[in-house]
């Protein structure tokens, strides 16, 4: 009986090693994003967003940012300016991670994009993408881009803006409008132009 129960205890520790190894989760390194049309220093805090996020969705073990200083400061690497595919490798070889993340932050017109890649360090393949674009600001990338494109890098659906933010939101962006349109009307009603 007693070899039986270890037999069954030894199958037990194999399949809780397994599942561990299986769930353990894979390093992911997220370079800083590079800016077109927005400052060095907006990238970098819209990039330490994504991290947050990154970290918030617990799907990958997510390096640190002054964690990947040491360690590069160590090899004496210089990677500001580390925006392409190539480099992005190299890097992630360096730190150990599997999984690069690099993306671009670009202004044009009106409009702020999104847009970031998720790179297998080992195959240099892409294994997934985001993309994110407003034309409302930069606030808009901070408060709902940087969660959509970690959900999306991630494979999973991105949560739904509620209506009532999105309206909201116009709402506080066409404040002059509508605070200008009220006066308007109340200007009016006070001289009983218009009676409500």
């Amino acid at each position: 009986g007693a070899q039986q129960n270890n037999q069954g205890m030894k199958k037990l520790i194999i399949l809780l090693l397994l599942t561990t190894s299986l769930f353990a989760r894979e390093y992911i390194a997220i370079i800083d994003f590079e800016g077109i049309g927005i400052s060095e220093s907006e990238a970098r805090v819209l990039t330490q967003r994504l991290t947050s996020e990154m970290i918030t969705l617990e799907l990958y073990q997510v390096l640190e940012r002054s964690e990947m200083k040491r360690l590069l400061s160590e090899q004496k690497f210089q990677y500001s300016g580390c925006v392409d595919t190539k480099c992005a490798v190299e890097l992630g070889k360096m730190l150990g991670a599997k999984y690069m993340v690099v993306g671009t932050i670009s202004k044009l017109g009106k409009t702020f994009t999104l847009d970031s890649m998720l790179i297998s360090a080992e195959s240099s393949e892409a294994y997934g993408s985001g993309q994110y674009s407003t034309d409302v600001s930069i606030d808009n990338l901070i408060k709902y881009g940087m969660k959509s494109l970690a959900y999306q890098l991630c494979d999973l659906e991105p949560p739904k803006i509620s209506p009532i933010t999105k309206l909201t939101d116009t709402l506080y962006n066409n404040r002059y409008i509508i605070g200008g349109v009220s006066l308007v009307v109340w200007i009016a009603w006070g001289m009983n132009w218009i009676v409500l």
